[in-house]
């Protein structure tokens, strides 16, 4: 089931939505950012996906959307402080090149998916989840994932307040190596929630599950759990920490 936004000021698909803003038909301020995600999650949940591209394509949309509104809510400069201001590239405009970006890229890996379908899936199962990892692994497992994300959200004590904007971008390829360095230092191992410790913006934590949702993708770290409610554990991807277990 495609995912639908359901906001106020605008019901349709995520790229509808990012479209009309850019042909400012959508105003960028009434969109809140992170009703959007939650619903998100929530409708991944409800249907049981379990297609981790199709969560990383979705944050990757999101992560833009919020750039764009936090660049849009900077004050712009005066004549006087700038006389290059009609050369100033619109926030929106970098969004049109990413949603075609986008767009290229949904539509070469729709193509490759029918190409490959089956065949990749048989390779990676039993070549490496099933033989070298065993039945506890979860890499794909997508909603123990979800559950463990959107419960930690809950938690989270202090959240962003809604005045304040943050100048510096929160960039994932930082998360990711932020992540491998705290693997590395822990042993090669650590539980999911420890991740977040100490993150105080909802934002970032965006910004670190899909770090996470990354480095599982490209198979640098491994996510497993030996219990149903049991803690969710990820493991730098390496024989040292995977086959002591």
């Amino acid at each position: 089931m495609t995912y639908v936004v359901d906001l106020e000021a605008f019901h349709g698909p995520m790229d509808l939505l990012l479209y009309l803003i850019e042909k400012d038909e959508i105003n960028i301020y009434d969109i809140p950012i992170a009703r959007i995600s939650d619903q998100y999650i929530s409708h991944l949940q409800g249907n049981d996906v379990s297609d981790l591209d199709n969560l990383g394509d979705f944050l990757l949309m999101a992560s833009y959307l919020l750039n764009l509104k936090s660049r849009m809510l900077l004050p712009r400069p005066t004549v006087e402080e700038s006389t290059d201001e009609a050369d100033e590239i619109d926030p929106r405009e970098e969004l049109v090149q990413r949603l075609l970006n986008y767009k290229h890229y949904k539509e070469a890996a729709a193509t490759l998916g029918m190409i490959h379908e089956g065949e990749m899936a048989r390779i990676f199962y039993r070549n490496t989840a099933d033989e070298i990892l065993g039945p506890e692994v979860i890499v794909n497992d997508l909603g123990s994932l979800l559950k463990a994300y959107r419960s930690l959200l809950r938690q989270l004590t202090e959240e962003e307040p809604s005045y304040e904007i943050r100048l510096e971008d929160i960039s994932v390829e930082d998360k990711m190596e932020e992540i491998m360095s705290r693997l590395a230092e822990n042993t090669g191992e650590m539980v999911f929630q420890d991740l977040f410790l100490g993150v105080r913006y909802r934002r970032e934590t965006y910004a670190l599950f899909l770090a996470l949702l990354e480095l599982l993708r490209l198979q640098r770290v491994v996510a497993r759990q030996s219990a149903v409610f049991g803690d969710i554990m990820i493991y730098l991807r390496g024989e040292q920490h995977v086959d002591e277990r």
